[in-house]
């Protein structure tokens, strides 16, 4: 049997646990989908070298884990002079964080929901400032964050990615992702930090 195929037949049940976990790790499917491949990677290496895969769930997750860590320290050793980094905000990698952050909110929740937690949870709207800037009521705002605040806990969490409920699945359906430019408005405003 060529060692690709066994190494193949010993991950294959545990992929869906590896990629949910490399989307915590890394909050964005993107880089998540590029963490996985180098895990994979790695640690078939490792198979290929020594010729035994024990535990593959195990390793796979430390390899990945090890190598988010070793990104997010190269990351951090990255100094870019002030005036630099607020004239190129787009290269800056809180950007790239905060976009990350704000395309999977707009995966799972609406334009108004998504806009609605921004303004309440990182901007300090009140229940009412909210409520007279998007024209609703004060019970409406409260419900609208309630729920979005218990759709993201649930899809926060890495076991519970893969089960969608028939309510999920019809709401999804329902929800448009946002335009392009209300991610960047988002994004923008998150970055200079504006109300």
């Amino acid at each position: 049997m060529e060692p690709w195929t066994e190494f193949e037949e010993a991950v294959m049940p545990h992929l869906k646990h590896i990629r949910a976990y490399c989307g915590y790790l890394t909050s964005s499917k993107w880089e998540a989908e590029d963490l996985l491949q180098e895990a994979l990677l790695r640690a078939f290496k490792h198979y290929r070298d020594t010729g035994k895969l024990r535990h593959p769930r195990s390793l796979l997750y430390k390899i990945a884990r090890n190598l988010q860590i070793d990104a997010h320290r190269r990351r951090r050793a990255t100094n870019v002079p002030l005036d630099e980094a607020l004239q190129q905000q787009h290269y800056d990698p809180d950007y790239v964080s905060v976009r990350g952050i704000l395309e999977w909110m707009s995966e799972h929740l609406s334009e108004r929901e998504t806009e609605m937690l921004l303004m309440k949870e990182v901007f300090d709207y009140t229940y009412q400032d909210i409520a007279d800037v998007l024209h609703c009521t004060v019970p409406a705002v409260k419900m609208v964050l309630h729920r979005s605040k218990n759709a993201l806990r649930k899809r926060g969490r890495p076991q519970d990615s893969g089960a969608v409920t028939a309510r999920g699945r019809a709401a999804r359906r329902k929800s448009a992702p946002p335009p392009p430019y209300a991610l960047d408005r988002w994004t923008a405003s998150l970055m200079a930090g504006e109300r």
